[in-house]
């Protein structure tokens, strides 16, 4: 009987990633499925207990509150550079713009902590990129439920992620 196959390796904690990626950004794709996906709500709004405002921007004591455009693309660039550093932090291959953007998207909806146990993460630091784009797929569920915009959402990813 053959051996299963080994797990790839985990991106070790702490790691400080590629130095290639240091100063990748997030691209205007990259941004756009953030927009799309998450919608701008211009008023502070409440989900599972948590408040929001612009693109799923969270705040905290913000009900009732109104926002412009531009303060919410505003909050969208801060809350990515989050997302952006966990990318480069975590991700130990040199990777290119598409790769990094679509993956900025995904640890901007999962949170750094979710996206560094994801086999998204664990693939491509073990150098198999085609595993890498498939496990996108994986984040599809909310409440052990699949959700069709989250179905759309990472094929939008893992679309950016596979073109040059």
């Amino acid at each position: 009987e053959a051996p299963a196959p080994a797990d790839p390796p985990r991106a070790p904690q702490g790691s400080l990633g590629h130095p290639a990626n240091a100063d990748l950004r997030i691209n205007n794709a990259g941004l756009a499925i953030i927009k799309a996906s998450e919608g701008l709500r211009l008023e502070a709004y409440e989900l599972m207990g948590r408040w929001y405002i612009g693109y799923g921007h969270q705040c905290t004591g913000c009900a009732g509150s109104r926002i412009t455009e531009a303060e919410a693309d505003a909050l969208l660039r801060d809350d990515v550079t989050v997302a952006e550093s966990a990318v480069r932090r975590l991700v130990t291959v040199q990777v290119n713009a598409n790769e990094f953007s679509a993956m900025v998207s995904l640890a901007y909806n999962l949170g750094g902590g979710n996206f560094a146990k994801s086999m998204v993460v664990s693939y491509l630091n073990a150098s198999d990129r085609k595993a890498a784009a498939d496990a996108f797929r994986n984040h599809n569920r909310a409440g052990n439920q699949v959700i069709q915009h989250l179905v759309e959402r990472r094929e939008k990813e893992r679309a950016l992620f596979l073109s040059q």
